[in-house]
């Protein structure tokens, strides 16, 4: 009887033992999963302070802390929100989501896309309305939160980002699964909106600096162009002065003289005092220099076909002369001329050629450049050359054109050219307004990236503007994809691993083409907005660039610019 109340005794000791040896065990392992998690929290601090210091601007700093917080609470898809300019808040586009959660950020992207959130309206008006962390364990129970039918299941929570006493941002964050409040988590959240605050006063603090700098720099080089334009005026009015007196002593001479011409076909001499011109020339002289226009005349924008057509006109005093009118350029390229000097300084060579022979051909080439427009007038003709004084000082028709060409801000030449032809080029100052790149009318656009994430957004937004779009994931495939079928636009990314989209473009620029023409607008997508980087890109044969993350309206932007009539559906509703 003593031996089994020993071993009772001691079985019982035992599992006292045991069970005190399990509880250690517990809190052992509960305290080192509390140090594990408290470890992790102080590198996700550590993290954030890192991000905000090292950033280059908020919206980088949002994109790296919402993906490091994401990653940290284990959540499928984290999402970014800003203000709009009256308060509500709407997608700022930048996303980050677990790989294997791609058909549940399709349907998050859906839910928000284009969306506005009125406070206190859904999950971020919440959170922008109360300045506080909000968690839903339960989607379905989340009250205004069921406004987004396309996320019935699964839970969210959101903190703000404050600068000051402003809500500047929300992040958000889903998960298909119901999860309860991560207390911890919920501590820290507050901190996190601090620190990026912080990040959105310091690039606003930058962008204010950079605006006042800028501003500077466009004033300084507007004063610094508007003393260089008078000093250019003044030399150009003192150097086509006597041009342009000497052109009009020649027209004030025959003038004279053919009112004075007698009866029978002869002229009075004594009529002819040039003693007297320089009396009309004075006269001449102050009307026209009231104005910086008076040797040019007055200017007005007009298209190159439309200089074509007054040259044209002027056929009609040679009617036994073939005059043929080539224009080298755009039709619709627009230039500041004076179109009726410029006729009549054309008109002048024409008589010229005409005089030596009637029946001569001649073809008149008009090419423009940003400063100068050139006429070169060709003909079988022939007719002398003469040096630089005797052209300028002359009184034969030849003569007074380059007088008159001088007195534009130009010259007048006279040489041989190809096959034994006579050639007068003309060249007058004019400015020529840069005319907008040829847009394609093709609405199909050609996506190029090695990242599904970001395929599925910029897939989502195209979609949301009405565009057609095919969606490749590499240079190589978009070689094949440009070659098969014709699109109006290509949006490439830059960095991708088989072949990046600078080499597809050089690729693509060099080859015969396909079904897409090789001049198609290819408008390069980089998250690198460097000049050295932007400068490759275009040197690469890329028209344009898209900084990366874009948003609706960029994207909107671009379509607009190099798609003709690129009206999507959100400028339509």
């Amino acid at each position: 009887m003593s031996y089994e109340l020993t071993l009772a005794r001691l079985e019982r000791r035992a599992a006292r033992e045991n069970a005190a040896r399990r509880e250690a065990e517990a809190t052992a392992e509960l305290q080192m999963r509390r140090v594990r998690e408290h470890a992790r929290e102080v590198e996700l601090l550590g993290s954030i302070a890192t991000i905000v210091n090292e950033s280059d601007d908020s919206q980088s700093a949002l994109t790296s802390a919402a993906k490091a917080i994401r990653r940290h609470c284990r959540f499928a898809v984290a999402h970014v929100l800003v203000p709009d300019e009256s308060g509500a808040l709407v997608s700022a586009d930048i996303w980050d989501a677990d790989s294997n959660h791609v058909e549940f950020l399709e349907r998050t992207i859906t839910a928000t896309l284009d969306r506005r959130f009125i406070p206190p309206q859904d999950l971020p008006g919440q959170i922008a309305s109360a300045h506080q962390t909000v968690w839903l364990p339960d989607v379905r129970l989340g009250g205004q939160f069921l406004l987004r039918p396309e996320l019935t299941v699964g839970a969210a929570w959101g903190f703000p980002v404050i600068a000051g006493v402003d809500v500047v941002a929300v992040i958000e964050f889903f998960d298909p699964r119901v999860r309860t409040p991560d207390e911890r988590l919920l501590q820290l959240a507050p901190a996190f909106g601090a620190q990026l605050g912080r990040a959105v006063e310091w690039d606003r603090s930058r962008q204010r600096d950079l605006q006042d700098r800028r501003r500077l720099e466009e004033l300084l080089a507007q004063r610094t162009k508007e003393v260089e334009q008078v000093e250019r005026s003044y030399a150009v009015a003192d150097q086509a002065r006597d041009a342009f007196i000497a052109f009009l002593a020649h027209d004030a001479r025959v003038n004279v003289r053919n009112v004075n011409h007698s009866h029978d076909g002869s002229i009075d001499e004594a009529s002819v005092d040039d003693g007297d011109l320089p009396v009309l020339l004075n006269r001449l002289v102050r009307v026209i220099d009231r104005s910086d226009r008076r040797f040019a005349g007055e200017r007005n924008s007009v298209r190159m076909q439309e200089v074509a057509d007054a040259i044209v006109s002027a056929q009609r005093s040679f009617d036994e002369t073939s005059i043929d009118v080539r224009i080298h350029g755009p039709l619709d390229a627009v230039i500041d001329l004076n179109t009726e000097l410029m006729t009549r300084l054309t008109a002048l060579v024409l008589s010229h050629i005409a005089a030596t022979s009637q029946e001569a051909n001649i073809v008149i080439d008009l090419e423009v450049s940003p400063d100068t427009l050139a006429a070169t007038v060709s003909s079988s003709a022939v007719f002398a050359l003469w040096d630089t004084d005797a052209r300028v000082t002359g009184d034969d028709d030849i003569s007074q054109a380059a007088r008159l060409a001088k007195a534009l801000g130009g010259f007048l030449t006279v040489s041989q050219g190809q096959n034994e032809d006579h050639v007068v080029r003309i060249v007058v100052a004019t400015q020529y307004q840069e005319h907008g790149p040829v847009r394609a009318a093709n609405r199909r656009i050609l996506l190029v990236d090695d990242n599904e994430i970001n395929r599925k957004l910029a897939g989502a937004m195209l979609t949301r503007l009405g565009m057609q779009a095919d969606v490749v994931n590499g240079g190589l495939d978009a070689l094949r994809a440009m070659a098969e079928r014709e699109y109006g636009l290509i949006l490439m990314d830059v960095q991708m691993p088989d072949l990046d989209g600078r080499d597809a473009t050089r690729r693509w620029r060099s080859s015969d083409g396909g079904a897409t023409k090789v001049d198609v607008p290819i408008v390069a997508v980089t998250a690198h907005v460097a000049e050295s980087e932007r400068a490759e890109c275009l040197s690469s044969g890329m028209n344009d660039y898209l900084s990366k993350p874009f948003g609706l309206d960029g994207l909107q932007t671009t379509i607009r610019r190099w798609i003709a009539d690129g009206v999507t559906e959100a400028d339509e509703s």
